[in-house]
């Protein structure tokens, strides 16, 4: 697992994708530090500068993941690289895990240039920010990408070439980036209102996206963006069997997706 997945950091690290996304993500980290010290607040409105990153992250790291993931997946599948690594003696877990653990390292380092860069800009604009929070985002940040990375996995394996991979890839991010928002907010329309408050919470769990972003709002203490109607399930998510729940939603949405991956690959590796 270890040789594959340093393999795999190899090939990504040549990559033009990882570079073009690196630089795209860097350069509007760095705008968004650098116009959130701008006008005459400075960085008394920091919930501003940690909205942007939230919404740069969650539009940006699933795309990444998804692409970079599925592509690369799939792409070894269609040139029959991933099907000759099979014959060797090794195991789909290594294969799928070594593949994952090379992926996630190479997202790592774009999220951490990322962050480092606009760290650096806040820093040399002598800014009064707490360090903690940001660090807390960056922590949500790869925790995102670990995410859809895995969900990446899943489309890699199912998909017959690039091309169909890419557009899973972009049907997935629009669906649950995009989309999910507007679906469940026409949902609610319909709904009686004692079941508004149980609907929401389950929705925010059957989408990676909110998840991470209820959470990343209830750790940087802006609950009052909820308005004063959610204000029952911001403190039921704000305890601790909202936060054991969101522990293990955010296991189970890394681990099955991997586990799907894997008998996926078995069985493709048994029609072979």
């Amino acid at each position: 697992m270890r040789h594959i997945a340093r393999q795999q950091i190899t090939l990504l690290m040549r990559s033009h994708w990882l570079a073009g996304f690196g630089f795209l993500f860097s350069s509007l980290a760095i705008m968004v530090a650098f116009l959130g010290n701008t006008g005459g607040s400075g960085f008394d409105g920091f919930n501003r500068m940690t909205a942007s990153l939230l919404n740069i992250n969650l539009l940006l790291i699933p795309l990444l993941s998804l692409l970079i993931g599925s592509l690369f997946l799939s792409g070894e599948k269609e040139d029959r690289g991933l099907m000759l690594l099979l014959t060797y003696p090794v195991s789909p877990w290594s294969v799928i895990l070594g593949k994952y653990a090379g992926l996630f390292v190479a997202v790592w380092s774009v999220l951490t240039f990322g962050y480092g860069a606009a760290l650096l800009v806040i820093f040399f604009l002598g800014a009064g920010v707490n360090v903690s929070l940001l660090i807390l985002f960056y922590l949500y940040s790869l925790l995102l990408a670990a995410i859809f990375l895995s969900l990446a996995m899943v489309i890699g394996t199912i998909s017959k070439s690039r091309f169909q991979a890419l557009g899973l890839s972009l049907i997935v991010w629009a669906f649950l980036v995009l989309f999910y928002e507007f679906i469940i907010m026409g949902l609610s329309m319909f709904l009686l209102k004692q079941w508004l408050l149980p609907m929401l919470t389950v929705s925010i769990f059957l989408n990676p996206v909110e998840l991470i972003r209820v959470q990343s709002i209830l750790s940087l203490d802006g609950a009052s963006v909820f308005g004063p109607r959610l204000y029952d399930l911001t403190i039921w998510a704000d305890g601790m069997m909202g936060k054991m729940l969101v522990i293990l939603a955010v296991l189970l949405w890394m681990i099955l997706p991997v586990i799907i991956s894997v008998r996926r690959m078995k069985r493709g590796a048994a029609d072979e």
